[in-house]
């Protein structure tokens, strides 16, 4: 066995495994080493030599899961790549989930982990079982067996964030993971000049906390002293301590605001709620710990004491400034403070009609500064508030007084809620858009961030329903308004039409991250990388703006097997490589990519077509569906996204069609976008998408069986979601298949039944996935359902 190095050993003792293991080995001992007697070398290498059945395989998932999820894989290096080790375990759970792997690779790890062995031992045994199964390397292009996949389509790259979620229920296991991976290769930190870019908007700050902070110095009881620092700061940095020191701190910066400026505002109030969970549209539960609030009734001011005392649970629909407190002052920058202040950030993000996300961790005393948007994230030198006090001041009054559209809200999604609107120029004329009903706001930060709003021109007298869809599109891509257009112009059939579509614009200027929303942060954010490291101590100075780095846990890549959210939580992330250095040339850096804020409304209205309110409605947008995108390859454009948000159907139910183009391609192209990545929904891809084909129409014709499978096992005709319990298996079996349909459809999709496994013996013939393609498919999948749907008649 490879012997440890010191610098493992270390990380292994300060991250020991505990409990980890333990629901594997309960598991494990329960099923198969039931008598006292049984030898456990034995029957591991029985059941990994043999071909092990699907109960195993599942057992031996776990397992490789559970030590990809430990903090120790996070922070040991790969010896095979130049990531951390969570990489390798995840590109081996992959291969041994897709049968490209053979399970008796695992045995001697398992013998370990049994056997109850030394943290020591089983991390070697799993460096071993990483060097043994180091997979071959591949050719980047499909094999030449399959001409069909050098079909002149226009490719990019696979790529997943938090957005591709389509769960019905969401756990922060299964978020953190993915969210890590989202931000890692746009994250930068220490940024010349981070401060002056983000607060340099606001008049006359500069002056304004030079007073303030003299003031703090010149009291009776001064509360700030040099070389002793702020002197009710709580020694031992405890949460509790620290909310009611900051509190204290914001009433007295409050009042001095007011009797000195004539920019208070009653609006903004520091936010104290590490023991409250936030109301929103989330399936997570979260608790904030600190932060700045809109106010809008969540709390008041006590006239007598000036404390703000909060009236009733508050919203992430109010929070405005994001904050994490952290005791220790060597997590500052370190994963979990970051990530946890990322995950309030994509709330946000989720509740209100964000361009940017601002935020602060407090760790110990050291403080840093952080902006969020859609192209990643960035943060300041740390600094530490007891020899800093005026860059504190600044910040938090910096917070205090700026307006809404500095702190990032759209100013061009105007008025209060309940009479929001916005406004396009429409044929030389402008047209006021009044928003009816948000229906859509992806849950991601690094992403398209797609938001959609039921809407209707104010001159309108019938109100006729429009959508209109907001999203922050990557500058290389063609646009999706040019797109609907050409589909439009073009007649194509059950696909949303146009209206209209423009660049949105912010003070006259293009609307992007790079240029209109960081500015002067932008030059600086080129230059400095965020990545992996262990934790650093921080001495008495400022940290240095050359660059830090900061660890994060490596997400697995795309996997062809999906299980239970309850256990899959390392199934919806992918995997990339990192340096093992804390500083990175720019040379080496991943560069930053461009969104532009692209604004679309077409004029067709429908509904998810999983509301429909009996089986023949869904049956019927399906087939509108994949009849608008026959009618739109046939006019030279292919759809690539298909999933359960993008499948709509009439108010009537009678029929159906497809929205979202912004990931589509003209097939005519043989030339990459340019774009750096292909998002997508990873539950509805094709099996061979997941494997890195080039995409073709038959992908989205297996989409659109995942998608129907998708609502037949979550959908019980009242429009309520059930437990997420998506099984896709990584090679096609249709024995397996078959139980997972009646054992897993809702009785109300019962009647599906019968055409879901017709579908699947069109879509994958003698259990194997197609090898070419064949368009006859479409008319073979329409048949189907219509027989499907004159039975339900």
């Amino acid at each position: 066995m490879a012997e440890l190095s010191q610098d493992e050993l270390k990380a292994i003792r300060c991250h020991p495994l505990k409990k980890g293991l333990n629901h594997f080995r309960t598991t494990f001992k329960s099923r198969y080493l039931k008598s006292k007697s049984a030898n456990v070398t034995e029957v591991v290498h029985r059941l990994t030599c043999e071909a092990p059945d699907g109960g195993v395989q599942n057992v031996i998932l776990d397992l490789l899961g559970a030590l990809q999820n430990q903090p120790a894989a996070r922070v040991l290096l790969s010896r095979i790549g130049t990531g951390p080790l969570s990489g390798d375990i995840a590109t081996l759970y992959a291969r041994l989930s897709s049968n490209q792997e053979h399970a008796r690779h695992v045995g001697p790890l398992i013998e370990f982990v049994l056997n109850d062995a030394k943290d020591r031992d089983i991390w070697t045994a799993v460096f071993d079982l990483v060097a043994r199964t180091r997979p071959t390397p591949q050719p980047t292009t499909p094999p030449p067996s399959h001409p069909s996949f050098t079909s002149s389509f226009r490719q990019t790259p696979w790529s997943f964030n938090t957005g591709g979620f389509e769960d019905t229920s969401e756990y922060r296991k299964q978020v953190d993971g993915p969210l890590t991976q989202e931000l890692l290769p746009s994250l930068r930190i220490d940024i010349p000049d981070f401060v002056d870019a983000v607060f340099g908007c606001v008049p006359q700050l500069e002056e304004l906390a030079e007073n303030i902070f003299g003031l703090c110095q010149e009291e009776d009881t001064p509360i700030y002293k040099e070389g002793s620092g702020w002197s009710k700061w709580p020694s031992n940095a405890k949460e509790g301590d620290v909310l009611e020191w900051l509190q204290e701190l914001m009433n007295r910066f409050t009042v001095y605001v007011r009797e000195h400026s004539t920019r208070a505002t009653d609006c903004r109030q520091i936010y104290r709620g590490p023991g409250i969970y936030l109301d929103g549209k989330t399936p997570i539960k979260r608790k904030m710990d600190v932060g700045f609030t809109a106010g809008n009734g969540q709390s008041r001011t006590d006239s007598n004491t000036n404390e703000n005392t909060i009236t009733r649970k508050p919203n992430w629909s109010e929070i405005l400034v994001t904050g994490e407190l952290k005791s220790n002052p060597d997590q500052d920058g370190y994963e979990k403070a970051w990530v946890d202040l990322a995950t309030y950030a994509r709330e946000v993000f989720r509740m209100q009609d964000r361009r940017f996300v601002l935020g602060f961790t407090l760790c110990g005393s050291r403080m840093r500064l952080w902006h969020f948007d859609r192209s990643g994230a960035c943060g300041s030198s740390s600094f530490d508030i007891n020899q800093d006090g005026l860059a504190f001041t600044r910040a938090m009054l910096g917070y205090y007084l700026m307006t809404d559209e500095q702190l990032g809200l759209d100013p061009t999604v105007q008025g209060p809620e309940g009479k929001r609107y916005v406004e396009i120029t429409r044929g030389g004329q402008v047209e006021r858009l009044i928003l009816t009903k948000s229906i859509k706001k992806q849950a991601a930060i690094v992403a398209r961030g797609t938001t959609c709003w039921r809407a209707y021109r104010d001159t309108d007298k019938t109100m006729k329903p429009l959508i209109v869809k907001d999203s922050w599109q990557y500058q290389e891509r063609p646009e999706e308004g040019q797109f609907i257009k050409e589909a439009t112009d073009k007649g194509v059939q059950n696909i949303a039409r146009y209206y209209h579509h423009e660049t949105v614009r912010v003070h006259g200027e293009i609307d992007d991250t790079l240029g209109n929303v960081r500015r002067e942060m932008m030059k600086a954010c080129a230059r400095t990388s965020f990545r992996q490291n262990a934790p650093k101590k921080f001495g008495p100075t400022a940290s240095d703006s050359q660059g830090a780095a900061v660890t994060g846990p490596m997400p697995p890549p795309p996997l062809l097997r999906k299980r239970s959210s309850s256990s899959a939580q390392l199934e919806l992330q992918s995997s990339t490589k990192r340096s093992r250095t804390s500083f990175q040339s720019r040379e080496a850096e991943k560069p930053l990519h461009n969104r532009v804020h692209r604004r679309i409304i077409t004029q067709d209205a429908g509904k998810d077509v999983y509301k429909a309110k009996s089986l023949k409605g869904i049956i019927n947008g399906f087939l509108g569906a994949i009849h608008g995108h026959e009618s739109l390859l046939e006019a030279g454009i292919l759809h690539r996204d298909i999933s359960i948000g993008n499948i709509m159907l009439t108010e009537n139910e009678e029929d159906g069609f497809l929205i979202d183009l912004d990931l589509a391609i003209r097939i005519s192209n043989d030339h990459a976008s340019g774009a750096p990545s292909k998002t997508g929904t990873k539950v509805f891809m094709a099996i061979g998408a997941l494997f890195g084909e080039p995409h073709s129409f038959m992908h989205d014709l297996e989409s659109f069986f995942w998608v129907l499978f998708w609502v037949c096992i979550h959908y019980d005709g009242r429009n309520e979601k059930g437990e997420p319990r998506l099984i896709k298996l990584g090679k096609t079996q249709e024995e397996a298949f078959d139980k997972a349909v009646d054992k897993s459809f809702t009785s109300f999709c019962w009647g599906l039944i019968p055409c879901m496994k017709e579908l699947y013996q069109a879509l994958f013939p003698g259990e194997k996935r197609w090898r070419s393609e064949d368009r006859s498919l479409y008319g073979q999948v329409k048949k189907i359902l219509r027989k499907a749907r004159e039975s339900l008649a």
